[in-house]
């Protein structure tokens, strides 16, 4: 089953064994919401803090309890990972650039563990950080100065 509504572009996938939301556009509430429903819980919501970040899209697998969020800066995408079988099965992150640092933050209580890798054809940083809140386990990551990616994890929104 294949469901598309015009106004909102949400589409709906349906097979014998997963079921795939995406919801593209402006309506990152509605995404939000959707992984609320799905998880039954809040999660830590990125806060569009940067000029010329949007939201774009949100792919949600209801039976792996899997949201990927996807915004654009600057050309750029930043991918926002939510994993709520967390204590199951955790998500891994390969990648082949060279480490230019690690270290952590604390944000709001919560320890952020950040990896920076160096692209050679670019002058930006390739940035990962990885948490765990309330027992999920979120990754951000995109092609981005180290400076707005910090600005980017300082405003993230955790639940109360």
């Amino acid at each position: 089953m294949v469901r598309q509504a015009v106004g909102d572009r949400e589409v709906e996938k349906n097979s014998t064994s997963r079921k795939i939301k995406t919801i593209t556009g402006e309506d990152e509430e509605k995404a939000y919401q959707e992984i609320r429903d799905a998880f039954d819980t809040d999660v830590v919501k990125i806060f569009v803090c940067l000029p010329n970040m949007e939201f774009d899209t949100m792919n949600l697998d209801e039976s792996k309890q899997i949201a990927e969020l996807y915004y654009t800066c600057n050309g750029k995408r930043i991918i926002y990972m939510v994993n709520a079988p967390y204590r199951e099965s955790s998500l891994g992150i390969d990648i082949e650039d060279p480490v230019e640092k690690e270290y952590s933050k604390e944000i709001n209580g919560c320890k952020i563990n950040i990896v920076l890798y160096k692209v050679e054809e670019d002058n930006e940083s390739r940035c990962v950080a990885k948490f765990e809140y309330n027992n999920i386990e979120y990754f951000i990551m995109g092609l981005i100065k180290e400076g707005d990616f910090e600005k980017i994890l300082k405003n993230l929104v955790f639940p109360k």
